[in-house]
């Protein structure tokens, strides 16, 4: 592990309703990491209806925090956008406040964080209820077969990149609400940037539920997410 470089890093989460488990998640990931990697966070708080707010403008006088706030929920992409416009760090960590990655594998990516442009997780095993599981095996196949590329998880939410790949895709107007990181990866590979991947160890959900992938919804999003990867494939200009 190189503990020693000067290089920074800014871990970007958005938040929603997450009031009962932010505090642990944000404390753990400091515990462990501060003390290894010049890092601070950006948390983008997103409409919150219970206490988030209240415990992130408490965790801010403690920690490094740059705190966003939106009035009313805009959505996870929008929310990360945001989040992305305000980094300045030579990596940026885009990862979810939920608590299911021990923090220790923030090492697994910044060990790796030279061999490619974009490191990606991989959860191993996975832990999430199935039809999670197939949605994202349907995203594995959509992105081999449209992007001649294997990423074996392109919907989690772990990705580690530099500053060029950051900064290129800071500005972009989300077209998949539910599918950020399926977006996100596709228009980093239409612009020729590189991927890694690492395994990850993934733990259940400790508290609430997810916010997107509901089993009703599904059909929904994968039809709208793959529409948005034939527009990225062959239309965009971005």
């Amino acid at each position: 592990m190189n503990n020693n470089s000067n290089e920074s890093l800014q871990i970007l989460m958005p938040v929603h309703n997450e009031g009962k488990s932010l505090e642990e998640t944000i404390l753990k990931i400091y515990e462990v990491v501060k003390t290894k990697i010049n890092f601070s966070f950006i948390i983008c708080e997103d409409g919150s209806t219970d206490d988030t707010l209240e415990i992130l403008n408490k965790l801010k006088l403690k920690y490094p925090i740059i705190l966003l706030t939106h009035p009313f929920k805009k959505g996870y992409s929008n929310a990360v956008i945001d989040g992305i416009k305000h980094a300045t760090a030579d990596y940026l960590m885009v990862m979810d406040s939920d608590g299911q990655c021990d923090p220790k594998e923030i090492f697994k990516f910044w060990d790796n964080r030279k061999k490619a442009d974009l490191i990606n997780g991989n959860r191993v095993p996975r832990l999430d209820f199935l039809y999670r599981q197939y949605f994202s095996n349907f995203a594995c196949f959509i992105y081999k077969f449209f992007f001649k590329v294997k990423l074996n998880d392109p919907s989690f939410a772990f990705v580690l990149t530099n500053k060029k790949v950051y900064s290129n895709l800071s500005s972009f107007k989300p077209q998949m609400p539910d599918g950020f990181f399926w977006e996100f990866n596709a228009r980093a590979l239409r612009k020729g940037f590189t991927f890694f991947e690492v395994n990850i160890d993934h733990k259940k959900r400790k508290y609430g539920n997810t916010k997107i992938f509901h089993f009703y919804k599904l059909p929904q999003i994968a039809f709208i997410n793959l529409i948005g990867l034939i527009k990225i494939k062959f239309f965009s200009d971005d």
